[in-house]
């Protein structure tokens, strides 16, 4: 009786362990990134610029999250590569290149105004810069104020 209780569990989880791996959207492996640089401009609009490594193997890389427009790979050379996009806009797939890529886009409607400060639930688990318009000098981080003083990012 226990046996057949034993082979019940082992059999279940050997189809179960899969299909919950499956819900995972990944096509290759992590791009490495160089550098993640936000843009953001005076009116609200906001730029994304991510520079990755040169790979010998197909490389996926996740977007910030928002809706994605005008998206576009380039190598260093400014040669634009060939774009593939996994799920919802929500990744890019990176052929192999010798050089590096630069992948750009602009986000919209991730800015919200709330009484009246623009704000934005930001979360990317890749280091970030963030770029701010010159007249700019306080900004609010975790609720923390953060003078710029004469730097235009953090």
């Amino acid at each position: 009786m226990n046996t057949k209780i034993l082979i019940f569990v082992i059999i279940s989880l050997a189809l179960v362990i899969p299909s919950v791996y499956a819900q995972e959207a990944s096509i290759g492996e992590k791009a490495k990134q160089k550098s993640v640089k936000v843009t953001i401009s005076d009116k609200g609009d906001v730029h994304v610029k991510h520079v990755v490594s040169s790979s010998n193997s197909p490389k996926q890389l996740t977007l910030i999250e928002g809706i994605v427009e005008n998206l576009t790979i380039t190598d260093e050379k400014g040669e634009e590569q060939l774009l593939t996009v996994v799920g919802n806009n929500n990744a890019v797939i990176i052929f192999p290149s010798n050089d590096n890529s630069i992948i750009e886009y602009d986000l919209s409607e991730v800015l919200v105004q709330k009484n009246n400060v623009w704000t934005w639930d930001f979360l990317y688990l890749q280091t970030t810069s963030f770029m701010f318009p010159e007249e700019l000098d306080l900004i609010f981080v975790n609720d923390r104020p953060v003078h710029l003083d004469k730097k235009n990012g953090i």
